[in-house]
């Protein structure tokens, strides 16, 4: 997502950047620290391997670097404040790694705050908004100004709010919900209820994520791809159809969505080493 930015500094409204409309973004880096402030609205965002949840009073913020993406299931209200380190660098005589060390670290979880501390925040961005807008000439040296009391407003949320990340949690809810939408959809084929066997980005819309998300999940937590999943998964039920019933080759194909008798031998095979017809002579 490209940001145009004055000097190396924005502030936009939250609902102006995105629309009404529900979204997922795809995957992408950014060369500037982002910080989002959520009034109300609903949605999700990951960074590198982690998920977190956004609902009313979110805060949170991203570094320059990370691959990222975000979906916004309910519409967002709120802000949206981008910058450089190096406008940072420039306009603050401090030293950032001292005071602000956060603008350093891999991944901050996102902060659900109480409505005092969240009105706060709010008031900052309300100023941030205004003089970011305004037209006077010394524009550049106050929104600095205004930028490190909103940062030292954070560094103190921080400390006094007790952050926990949930991390280890999520990517095993996804495999599990993979693999119950993966079995979901096996029965559907074999009742007859539908003809379709959903490929990845069919599961990553079940499951509300991005494809590539999914992907990486699924692989770093179980050891295979999704496609090795749903293959595994159609090789398992065709053999139990070539054991436990007298269903010809080809209606076993067609059963499993296969427009060739031919193809479910050759993919049947490459899987198994064996052809339907000579792994169901062997079992009987």
């Amino acid at each position: 997502m490209k940001i145009e930015q004055d000097f190396d500094f924005t502030i936009h409204p939250l609902d102006k950047l995105h629309g009404k409309n529900s979204m997922s973004s795809p995957f992408f880096r950014t060369n500037y620290v982002a910080f989002l402030l959520i009034e109300s609205g609903k949605g999700h965002y990951t960074i590198d391997e982690h998920w977190f949840e956004l609902r009313p009073h979110s805060f949170y913020f991203t570094l320059p670097g990370h691959l990222k993406s975000f979906t916004i299931e309910e519409n967002w209200k709120g802000y949206m404040l981008t910058f450089s380190l190096e406008f940072l660098k420039a306009n603050y005589p401090g030293g950032i790694q001292q005071d602000f060390p956060f603008l350093l670290k891999e991944t901050i979880p996102v902060m659900y705050l109480e409505t005092q501390a969240y009105e706060r925040i709010d008031r900052l961005c309300e100023v941030l908004v205004q003089e970011y807008n305004g037209k006077s000439a010394y524009k550049k040296r106050i929104v600095a100004n205004q930028l490190v009391t909103f940062l030292f407003q954070t560094k103190e949320l921080l400390l006094t709010h007790r952050v926990s990340i949930s991390l280890e949690n999520r990517p095993s809810e996804i495999v599990k919900s993979f693999k119950v939408a993966l079995n979901k959809n096996i029965l559907n084929i074999v009742k007859g209820n539908t003809e379709h066997l959903l490929n990845v980005q069919e599961y990553a819309s079940v499951l509300a994520i991005h494809p590539n998300y999914l992907s990486n999940v699924i692989k770093s937590q179980t050891g295979k791809t999704v496609k090795q999943w749903i293959d595994e998964r159609v090789i398992s039920e065709a053999k139990s159809l070539l054991n436990n019933t007298d269903k010809s080759i080809s209606q076993i194909a067609y059963s499993l969505t296969f427009d060739d008798t031919s193809n479910f031998s050759r993919f049947f095979k490459n899987k198994t080493g064996l052809t339907p017809a000579k792994y169901r002579d062997l079992r009987n």
